[in-house]
């Protein structure tokens, strides 16, 4: 009769649901080990890389598209001297595109969208509600950005070659009589506030121009500014006597205030003594400060435009640049140049001071059919007429 061997004679538990591992020596152990430990490892890899290509689509146009985003992004800032407000502009919008062309099924697997994406891509935008001005803002930024992508050779083909913008309905722009602009300069109560009104429409700044002048910038004796605009253009523009004495006023108040903030301020330890030379204004400091003693921001000039407007009882929907508006309409309506008005206004191209052409055609005819009514009425009075 054999007997069954039991745990004591030597062989090894085995649970009923597991393999019985082998016993190896120890020096072969150890390098076994380490190689099932290098499996897992590679094991677990692969097994995240076939997760990741499970749970993310294969949008490869994700990484093609965007990956030259910021090089483009930096040679507009570098080459062609954008200001900040466009730089950021184009970002948004090139982001926005990025951001669509890799979540929309239908551009899987492409690298760069073709001529119909785009024309998808706007129309949706047009149904959301869109204007058409963002419509041909969105597309230029898009143009842009794919001549260059030619243009360094990136790619061959430019999807946008050819491709018409969208038609912007002309609209003249809000412009003020020159009673209204009268009767809101005097609404004015405070230096700095007739100050900027009197650059805004007496030079025609736009109010980024206006808010980044420092006191440098300013030449009242020879009566000009010297201004900033877009891409960095610099131009020199001549002020009148009003504004030359709305910004010395504005000059004289500021001094004034800082000395007596400077008297109020406590003096901790030793007293110093006190210095013969009142505080001057330093020329590279803003020419307009907040209330906080910082550089004014453009949302509290459009403020104190609407507060004033109001104010003045103006029924007109105005901004800071309606009265660079008004400043162009009211040169060309008292026969300034053309070419005169597009030097002051910083205008690159001439077309976009023709537009200010429409305004002051408008006004003549206003008053060409004011003085037609008149002369009727003239010859309806005659004596020859009472006859």
């Amino acid at each position: 009769m054999i007997e069954k061997p039991n745990s004591s004679q030597g062989l090894p538990q085995v649970s009923p649901n597991k393999l019985p591992q082998p016993s190896l020596p120890q020096h072969r152990g150890d390098a076994a080990q380490a190689s099932i430990a290098i499996d897992k490892r590679s094991l677990s890899a692969r097994s995240r890389q076939a997760n990741r290509r499970v749970q993310d689509p294969p949008t490869s146009n994700t990484s093609s598209l965007r990956k030259w985003l910021k090089p483009y992004l930096l040679y507009v800032r570098s080459e062609r001297a954008l200001s900040e407000n466009t730089l950021w502009a184009y970002t948004r919008d090139l982001e926005a595109f990025c951001h669509w062309f890799a979540g929309d099924t239908a551009n899987v697997g492409k690298e760069l969208p073709t001529r119909g994406d785009i024309t998808r891509f706007l129309a949706i935008l047009k149904r959301e509600g869109q204007a058409t001005a963002s419509l041909a803002r969105k597309l230029a930024s898009l143009r842009g950005w794919f001549a260059w992508l030619v243009t360094t050779g990136r790619t061959s083909e430019d999807p946008l070659e050819t491709f018409e913008s969208p038609h912007k309905q002309k609209k003249l722009p809000q412009v003020l009589t020159t009673q209204e602009m009268q009767v809101l300069i005097e609404a004015a109560v405070e230096s700095r506030d007739k100050a900027i009104l009197e650059l805004l429409y007496g030079a025609g700044l736009r109010v980024s121009e206006l808010v980044g002048l420092r006191v440098k910038d300013l030449n009242l004796k020879q009566n000009y500014v010297h201004c900033l605009g877009k891409g960095n253009k610099e131009r020199i523009v001549p002020i009148g006597m009003e504004a030359v004495r709305a910004l010395n006023d504005h000059l004289q108040a500021r001094k004034a205030k800082q000395e007596v903030l400077d008297h109020k301020k406590i003096r901790v330890g030793r007293p110093k003594r006190k210095s013969n030379n009142p505080r001057r204004v330093t020329s590279d400091e803003f020419l307009f400060l907040d209330s906080e003693g910082k550089q004014l921001s453009r949302l509290i000039v459009w403020q104190l435009i609407k507060r004033l407007a109001v104010k003045a009882g103006i029924k007109k929907e105005i901004s800071p640049h309606t009265l660079r508006h008004s400043f162009a309409t009211h040169l060309l309506e008292n026969g300034a140049d053309l070419r005169a008005v597009q030097e002051l206004l910083g205008h690159s191209n001439l077309v976009t001071t023709q537009l200010y052409t429409h305004v002051s055609r408008a006004h003549l005819k206003t008053a060409y059919q004011q003085a037609q009514m008149g002369f009727a009425t003239l010859q309806l009075e005659s004596p020859a007429n009472t006859n």
